[in-house]
């Protein structure tokens, strides 16, 4: 058998190496420049969604349509000494707007956190939480979900730190998703899986594109008969710019079934809902 030379095979040799180096990538931390602030604006809307009430045992049926919206910005400064981080928060907009239609009759409202327009400190310490420093003039309780929100998404932990090939699956947890689209699943058990399906390459660009799927179910029984019960599945796709780590756009589509009450005073949801997600570097926000 007639061997090729080794300058015919050292090309293919190259080619391999640089394809299989090329499905591989490796996650890090965002990598924002001085004076940076990241974005980030997110809508989640259930349109078309179905509501049913039992009232004494007399069934009302009708339509509903919830729309949440955040946009808010945050930067951080170096860490000190000890590893603690400082940063500030600047809220635009936190919002929510529903509508429902049953039995004929429409009722719409929205709800504007106080948030909306403020400033507010945060820290870390290397071995604590978040820490959110507010002025006092809102009372905590009302803004409470909002802070519960901005720590969850601060902690979390999406992408494992080994190296990844395209094809790849591991677990995460959705808990911020789930938080942002549906309060009755605060509490849920959840299950967030993600798998890398390509990597893109361009002379000026580098990302990875995620798919995602997430999954929740929860139940709760009270003492005085009633129950709730609640589920999520949601699908869609993570853009991840591979050279700053921000992960530029997040969109999921899927269900929200909820349930609560007893046999003869109930309320029942289907909502079809749409997520989604932006995030950029900005320099007008915040700063330290």
């Amino acid at each position: 058998m007639m061997r090729r030379p080794l300058l015919h095979t050292l090309p293919l040799f190259l080619a391999s190496a640089l394809a299989a180096s090329a499905s591989e990538i490796a996650f890090g931390p965002v990598r924002a420049q001085p004076g940076e602030s990241i974005r980030l604006i997110s809508r989640s809307e259930s349109k078309g969604g179905s509501i049913e009430v039992t009232r004494n045992g007399r069934t009302s049926r009708g339509t509903i349509l919830i729309a949440r919206e955040r946009d808010l910005s945050w930067t951080f400064r170096n860490p000190e000494a000890d590893g603690t981080r400082r940063g500030m928060v600047s809220v635009a907009n936190i919002s929510t707007f529903s509508s429902v239609k049953l039995d004929g009759k429409a009722e719409e409202s929205e709800d504007r956190s106080p948030l909306c327009g403020r400033m507010f400190a945060m820290s870390k310490t290397p071995a604590g939480d978040w820490k959110f420093e507010l002025d006092g003039s809102i009372p905590l309780q009302r803004i409470q979900r909002e802070i519960d929100e901005l720590a969850v998404y601060l902690k979390r932990q999406w992408y494992p730190e080994r190296i990844v090939k395209v094809g790849d699956s591991w677990e995460f947890d959705p808990a911020w998703i789930r938080m942002i689209i549906e309060k009755d699943l605060r509490n849920a058990q959840t299950i967030g899986t993600m798998k890398l399906r390509q990597v893109r390459r361009s002379a000026s660009k580098e990302t990875a594109l995620i798919d995602v799927a997430v999954r929740s179910t929860g139940g709760d029984f009270k003492a005085d008969g009633s129950e709730s019960h609640a589920q999520v599945e949601l699908t869609g796709q993570v853009v991840v710019d591979l050279k700053t780590m921000l992960d530029e756009s997040i969109e999921l589509k899927g269900v929200i079934i909820t349930s609560s009450g007893k046999p003869a005073d109930s309320k029942n949801l289907t909502l079809p809902v749409s997520l989604r997600v932006t995030k950029s570097f900005v320099r007008e926000a915040a700063s330290p």
